[in-house]
């Protein structure tokens, strides 16, 4: 039966009397679902509201609800919480992923915030306190380098507790953990995994000690980590020092605070750890550091002090001042050693003012002795020991050079500086005659370089090229660069090192004299060599 029928009524043949019953059995089996649906249509008509249409108004409606009051914000909120779950469960990368930027910094702040403060909380205490055992500590702290709060921690620290974990008593997993900002959290599975067996190996060798209370203290080389067990859970600290009785009463306090505020989700635990976030805080009361230097010191007991303190105070800074003396002039004598050329340091040691010192010198080098003479040291507690070499030096080279060359070395070098490759004009291609000089050059390269060799010295070539001024610069500095090239490039022919030539292209700037024009055109239209001994 068609809505046609539903809205135009009963037809003519329902007007006799089996049509009136069946009418009224339609009405009585399908009245209320007609009507149903007939409001429907109304409501439809009436609206004339699409999908599309719907999608357009469906933001602003949520925002002019939202101005009105905060009746769609609840009514969301458990969608939009169960809907952030699940998607946590299922890909938790991405969650942390978009909070990081926000997390990252906020994180970082306040682990320096708490390191600032743990700082300034250690020297507050020694800073304060002026006594023997203060004043050691920091030349201890000057002498090795280590700062002066790890220092005090070293010799002050009393106890810290250093690590803080939560158990589910029945399954031995991790409930939450808390640390200070200097260290970083255990990990989960380790702990669980050493507090399950601890609680087995107790359980097994010591069953009725067990139902007494339980294992309570164990030791892991420096550290002590007590154990405190309730119905539920169980709180361990890791400590270093000696504990007082007293954290024992705070852990104990602890634990029944969670046991309160978490009894719920400790009876429904299925392996969840998320419940027991906000329990961190309550570990976190527990850490503590706590040094020699807190406990309080009494009036009569500092004022008994106060003189030694002052005494010791002066002759620390006498001392301090002759120790920062000592190292001035240590480090100024080093420094002016290794700067001295032909002196080579090799080890420098010193102990109570005796100064030993050993390395090379060359002959030709000044005296270290006069050297540290000259810087008002006293050269009696210096003994140094010194091996002979030759340095390498460009003045101790000339020196040996001019004093003791061999005449062979002399004339090569003359004889290769007076040879000169010439070129024709606006030409840098090498003629009969520049072969011929450039085969000469070559052939007295090698006995220069054994003379100088045995001098303890190196030999290189200068190829100076230059061009006549009747072009512009930039055409003469370029010809003069390309005269120099095809020079280097002969000689690495017949067998000279590269890097024993150096080009030194001048064009016009430096010209060769002559008295004659024609001449001096010629001869500056070349390539001429400098012997360099260094």
């Amino acid at each position: 039966m068609d809505d046609q029928r539903w809205r135009s009524g009963p037809t003519p043949a329902e007007y006799s009397p089996a049509g009136e019953e069946l009418a009224e059995l339609r009405e009585l089996l399908l009245g209320a679902d007609r009507q149903r649906i007939l409001e429907i249509e109304r409501r439809l008509d009436a609206a004339g509201v699409t999908g599309e249409e719907l999608a357009e108004l469906l933001p602003e409606a949520i925002v002019l609800r939202a101005r009105r009051d905060r009746q769609l914000a609840r009514a969301l909120a458990p969608t939009i919480e169960t809907a952030i779950s699940e998607s946590v469960r299922r890909n938790p990368r991405e969650i942390a992923t978009a909070i990081f930027p926000v997390l990252g910094p906020a994180i970082r702040k306040a682990i320096a915030e708490a390191l600032a403060g743990l700082a300034a909380s250690i020297n507050h205490a020694i800073e304060h306190s002026i006594s023997p055992r203060g004043l050691a500590w920091r030349v201890e702290g000057w002498r090795t380098g280590v700062p002066y709060a790890q220092v005090v921690l070293k010799h002050a620290l009393i106890y810290r507790v250093e690590q803080l974990f939560l158990i589910h008593a029945d399954t031995s997993l991790l409930l939450a953990q808390a640390a200070p900002p200097d260290r970083a959290l255990a990990d989960a599975d380790l702990v669980s995994g050493m507090l399950t067996a601890i609680r087995d190996f107790v359980g097994d060798a010591f069953g009725p000690e067990r139902e007494a209370g339980g294992l309570r203290t164990f030791s892991v080389g420096e550290l002590t980590v007590l154990v405190e067990q309730g119905p539920a859970a169980i709180l361990a600290a890791v400590v270093r020092g000696q504990a007082p009785e007293s954290l024992h009463q705070r852990l104990q306090e602890t634990l029944e605070a969670v046991h309160f505020q978490f009894a719920a989700p400790l009876a429904q635990f299925d392996g969840d750890a998320a419940p027991f976030e906000p329990a961190v805080p309550l570990l976190e009361g527990c850490l503590e550091t706590r040094l020699s230097t807190d406990r309080p010191a009494e009036t009569r007991r500092r004022a008994l002090w106060l003189p030694w303190a002052i005494a010791a105070t002066l002759v620390a800074a006498v001392a301090g001042w002759l120790i920062v003396r000592s190292n001035r002039e240590w480090n100024g004598a080093l420094a002016r050693l290794r700067a001295e050329p032909g002196i080579v340091l090799v080890s420098a040691e010193r102990d109570w003012g005796r100064w030993r010192l050993s390395g090379l010198r060359d002959p030709l080098a000044a005296d270290p002795a006069g050297v540290l003479a000259s810087l008002d040291l006293d050269t009696a507690r210096v003994t140094a020991r010194w091996a002979p070499y030759l340095s390498a030096h460009p003045a101790f080279v000339r020196a040996r050079a001019a004093a003791g060359a061999p005449a062979g070395l002399l004339a090569l070098q003359r004889s290769i500086q007076r040879e000169r490759v010439l070129f024709p004009i606006g030409s840098a291609a090498l003629a009969e005659g520049g072969h011929e000089a450039i085969a000469r050059v070559a052939a007295s390269l090698a006995p220069l370089d054994s003379l100088v060799a045995t001098l303890g010295g190196r030999a290189t070539i200068a190829l100076v090229g230059r061009s006549d001024p009747s072009g512009s610069d930039a055409t003469n500095s370029a010809l003069s660069r390309l005269r120099v090239e095809s020079v280097r490039a002969a000689l690495t022919e017949r067998g000279v090192a590269a890097d024993q030539l150096q080009l030194q292209p001048v064009g016009a700037a430096s010209p060769l004299p002559a008295d004659d024009a024609a001449l001096r055109s010629t001869i500056n239209r070349s390539v001429s060599f400098e012997v360099r001994i260094e």
